[in-house]
């Protein structure tokens, strides 16, 4: 009997042992999986689902943005300004640029309002803006640039004058009074007239050679210094035979931020400066004085 029982009982160890051996081998392959497939989950989620998703989305291309929803506004708006409703457009485009600044029309709208507030301060006749002043005997346009402390050039084409020499005793003028401001951007290349600390118009200039600054400067304040007419190198006086066809300077401190008319559309160029066409300098010669106040940021 005890040599049956001997060879019985060394097989079941051998049997136990083999157990033991594979359960280990299984508990190792078990947690093998679990840190190597941990890891390769890590890596799938962090480095190839992305990548995938990122070509998912270019297959399929950019994805559309919203509809602006100011367009319909700003068309209602325009629509005001077509039919020359100056001053309800003025107000709707106020409104418009104060209250959607993130609108795709923004541009569109501030070149907008910039026309209609030229129109209206430039146009003939009574205005809430404006003071009536009536010609008196021996008023001269010097005189009444004087009393009204406003410039020559901007009360004639206010009042739709072409000669000062045709002034009459009883005409009635009409003279705004604005505070006008400028702001230069460096980054935008735009100039920003401001009236009344409220925007006014945008000038688009046709060609920029300020000084180059480098990274992010602190705005620089100073004032306009001069408005000159240009002809043939020499200063020209407002009211003289060759002021009509005259280029117009508007010099601004710190130097090199001088606004002139374009070369190509008949001006005399800066040392540096800006570029603007014939007709928005013509428009800034007769808005601008000196020492109104300038921003260059």
């Amino acid at each position: 009997m005890r040599a049956g029982i001997l060879p019985r009982m060394h097989a079941g160890i051998i049997l136990r042992t083999q157990a033991g051996i594979i359960l280990k081998a299984l508990i190792i392959l078990a947690l093998s999986a679990a840190v190597f497939g941990g890891g390769a989950y890590f890596a799938y989620t962090l480095f190839i689902q992305p990548d995938q998703s990122l070509k998912q989305e270019t297959a399929f291309g950019t994805p559309t943005p919203p509809p602006d929803a100011t367009i319909p506004e700003y068309e209602r708006i325009l629509q005001l300004k077509n039919d020359h409703q100056w001053q309800d457009a003025r107000v709707a485009y106020e409104h418009f640029v104060e209250t959607y600044p993130g609108s795709t029309k923004m541009d569109a709208a501030k070149d907008d309002l910039g026309e209609i507030n030229i129109a209206i301060y430039f146009a003939g006749g009574p205005s809430p803006d404006k003071d009536a002043y009536v010609i008196k005997p021996g008023d001269t346009l010097a005189r009444i640039e004087k009393k009204l402390k406003a410039p020559g050039d901007q009360i004639m084409r206010s009042n739709g004058i072409t000669d000062p020499r045709r002034l009459r005793v009883g005409d009635t003028l009409y003279v705004s009074h604005p505070d006008f401001s400028i702001v230069i951007d460096r980054a935008t290349h735009l100039v920003t007239l401001y009236n009344h600390a409220r925007f006014f118009k945008q000038y688009h200039p046709n060609a920029w050679t300020c000084p180059a600054v480098k990274g992010n400067p602190a705005p620089v304040t100073g004032k306009v210094t001069e408005v000159a007419a240009i002809r043939n190198g020499a200063r020209v006086a407002f009211g003289s035979r060759d002021y009509d066809d005259a280029s117009h300077w508007v010099q601004i401190t710190p130097s090199g931020y001088t606004l002139y008319t374009d070369p190509a559309e008949g001006g005399e160029k800066a040392g540096a400066g800006i570029a603007l066409s014939a007709s928005d300098m013509d428009e800034l010669s007769a808005l601008l004085t000196h020492g109104v106040p300038v921003t260059i940021r």
